[in-house]
């Protein structure tokens, strides 16, 4: 068995008051308005994790439909806690935040945070977590925690300590190879 990768929960205190959004030039935030931005935010989101590991793409067809229902069904709905970071029409970035999470009761959660590649090392994911933090601690949130792959490529962690979080918990993934796998083809 080895070592496969590491992920952190890392979490921050919203004891104090949150610093002020610094929006990137032309940048205007907005809430969620479903139905109508679903399949703009899914689409936002692959293109921002189609890097990561772990990634594997799969036909919208197939994946959005998931996708939907898992976000928007399973975790329950609520747009006013969703802030989409908007250059005109099109979404750079978006945040998805939840006031309950298994951490406490009175912890909030932040499940996606997603900026697409060409506004990335702009500020943009430092302003739209201090936009989430400030929505969380005005409905009582007094914590809020996220996951991130520990060995992320995009610089998230340092993103996450840049605006207070630490890690609170390592998860270890491990690998074990049962049996020597063969390759397998399809023929038409």
């Amino acid at each position: 068995m080895t070592v496969r990768r590491y992920s952190w929960r890392m979490v921050t205190d919203l004891d104090t008051p949150v610093l002020e959004p610094q929006w990137p030039q032309g940048i205007q935030v907005r809430t969620l308005r479903y139905p109508d931005d679903v399949e703009a935010v899914y689409r936002a989101q692959d293109e921002a994790f189609n890097e990561n590991w772990g990634y594997i793409e799969s036909p919208f067809e197939e994946s959005f439909p998931r996708w939907k229902s898992y976000v928007f069904e399973a975790q329950g709905l609520k747009p006013e806690l969703w802030f989409l970071a908007m250059d005109g029409d099109e979404i750079a970035g978006f945040i998805n935040s939840q006031e309950r999470s298994d951490l406490n009761a009175d912890s909030g959660w932040i499940p996606t945070l997603a900026v697409r590649k060409p506004y990335r090392r702009r500020g943009l994911g430092q302003a739209l977590l201090q936009h989430a933090f400030q929505a969380l601690q005005d409905t009582g949130v007094k914590r809020v925690g996220l996951g991130v792959d520990a060995k992320n490529e995009t610089g998230a962690t340092r993103l996450y300590e840049r605006v207070g979080m630490h890690v609170e918990e390592e998860n270890v993934s491990y690998e074990i190879e049962l049996r020597p796998g063969r390759e397998l083809a399809v023929v038409d």
